[in-house]
């Protein structure tokens, strides 16, 4: 059995439903021990995930493993907080990684970032 045709089934039994175009995509360049990884999470998520993409896609740009929840994010407020980047000189694409770091930086507030006292 093929990799591609390995993380088929793999998504199908951790599932129970067929892998989208988009969600081959997103797999299938990944190392098939990070796709076991991922699909665990899915099957690990205290609610039921409606869109295994928009979860997959996340999970892989924000490097989630088994055992760790995510975080509760406000994306209102990182939205707000790109634009002003964006507004300060910075292109979008670094706006969000200067977003996404500064969540990392602070994982043990709510959102991510440190809170004022």
């Amino acid at each position: 059995m093929n990799k591609l045709a390995a993380i088929d089934q793999a998504y199908r039994i951790a599932t129970l439903t067929e892998p989208t175009e988009e969600i081959q995509a997103l797999l299938g360049d990944l190392d098939f021990g990070r796709v076991l990884e991922l699909l665990l999470l899915m099957r690990q998520s205290p609610r039921p995930v409606r869109n295994p993409a928009g979860f997959l896609r996340r999970a892989i740009q924000e490097d989630w493993r088994p055992g760790q929840l995510p975080q509760q994010v406000d994306r209102h407020k990182e939205n707000i907080e790109e634009q002003l980047y964006i507004r300060r000189g910075h292109a979008p694409d670094q706006a969000h990684n200067i977003v996404m770091n500064n969540r990392k930086e602070a994982p043990w507030t709510k959102y991510g970032h440190q809170e004022e006292h």
